[in-house]
């Protein structure tokens, strides 16, 4: 197969399908953006995730911690999507971080791997071909599995007792395995047909960040996360290339009342770099992610204090529905409980996400499980 054929096959019809071929509003295009927060960050609103060590956004973060660390998360996704009278209920499974991280003196270093983009679905419809001008009843199976991981290496320094900086290198992998696929009845004799297609990407990137605390009881965290080169190929040859999605963010946390965190951010993802992957027929928007969040101090558990959280979110999602941007708005809580006199932490995190386009609208619960280890 010629690579112009191969390019027009997987980017157009794999990444141009709309909601009602691919069963959902949020993995249009490259996929679903987890927001590489880790479960806590995702309970308060996303909110506090600059100064968060657990997500991977502000590699700052990580000098808060003086001792080795493990965390580990996993969440699922239960969704529905409605398009006309139609309506489609599934169920994701996803495991979207993992992090290792450790502490010497005013130094820090931690790795992580975490879910950049998630590319899973799955649908089946009826369908009538014409085969030899008579109109025969079939199924229509298409699926996507894979998606894209950031890898990172981040380092960190306490300047001051109250100013902490950040440095991280992102080396960007996945795969994505895309599946097409007709069924005719038994009936027919004409037996079926598949079409299966892998894709690989690669790239990297580079991010900084800062945490300080300008006035008493006010911490403020940004980061930055530059452009690098980012391609896909099959059966190594490559299809095209373009840049990482570049991001900045900001949040400010206010710890003037006693027991209580008040966390709102701000974030821009410029996901249009990447668009020159895909074909003409796939849309693709820079996002905001705005998030406010509440914490509070809760009773004690085997030696260490509780957290309770809620939060709200409205962020742009970065692949649209029929050339249209696709919004989520998110309502959600949450809560850490300390393990083993506080060297170990269970969080958890729900959320009640509701996404919208100009065909379809979709709601989802998302549970966050963290468990993070402190020898």
């Amino acid at each position: 197969m010629s690579h112009t054929l191969v390019r027009s096959i997987v980017l157009v019809a794999g990444l141009a399908l709309t909601a009602q071929a691919q069963g959902s509003v949020a993995t249009q295009g490259y996929g679903y953006p987890t927001g590489q927060l880790s479960a806590a960050a995702n309970g308060g609103g996303g909110a506090a995730a600059e100064i968060d060590a657990a997500s991977a956004i502000n590699p700052a973060a990580l000098a808060a911690g003086a001792r080795y660390s493990v965390y580990m998360q996993f969440e699922p996704e239960f969704r529905s999507t409605r398009l006309g009278g139609a309506e489609e209920r599934v169920r994701v499974m996803r495991f979207p971080g993992f992090s290792a991280s450790g502490g010497w003196g005013k130094f820090a270093a931690g790795v992580s791997f975490t879910t950049l983009l998630d590319r899973t679905w799955l649908n089946q419809y009826a369908d009538t071909q014409s085969v030899g001008g008579i109109a025969t009843p079939s199924s229509v199976i298409a699926s996507s599995d894979g998606g894209i991981t950031d890898a990172r290496f981040a380092v960190a320094y306490a300047l001051r007792p109250r100013l902490q900086v950040g440095l991280a290198l992102h080396a960007l992998s996945g795969q994505n395995r895309i599946d097409f696929g007709r069924v005719f009845s038994d009936s027919s004799g004409l037996g079926s047909a598949e079409q299966s297609s892998t894709l690989n990407f690669g790239g990297r990137g580079l991010s900084l960040g800062v945490i300080g605390m300008p006035i008493e009881d006010l911490v403020i965290g940004a980061s930055l996360r530059t452009s690098g080169p980012l391609s896909v190929r099959q059966d190594g040859q490559s299809l095209a290339s373009a840049d990482l999605p570049s991001r900045m963010g900001i949040g400010a946390s206010w710890i003037g009342i006693p027991n209580t965190t008040l966390s709102v951010r701000f974030d821009r993802t410029r996901w249009t770099r990447m668009a020159a992957l895909g074909s003409t027929r796939m849309s693709t928007f820079d996002a905001t992610d705005l998030g406010a969040g509440l914490e509070v101090v809760g009773p004690r558990i085997a030696g260490g204090a509780t957290a309770l959280r809620i939060g709200f979110r409205d962020r742009g999602l970065p692949f649209g529905v029929d050339g249209t941007a696709v919004g989520e708005r998110t309502t959600s809580g949450g809560l850490s409980v300390p393990l083993g006199r506080s060297r170990g932490q269970i969080d958890l995190g729900l959320q009640r996400a509701t996404r919208t386009s100009s065909v379809a609208t979709e709601q989802a619960w998302l549970l966050s499980l963290g468990f993070g280890i402190r020898p």
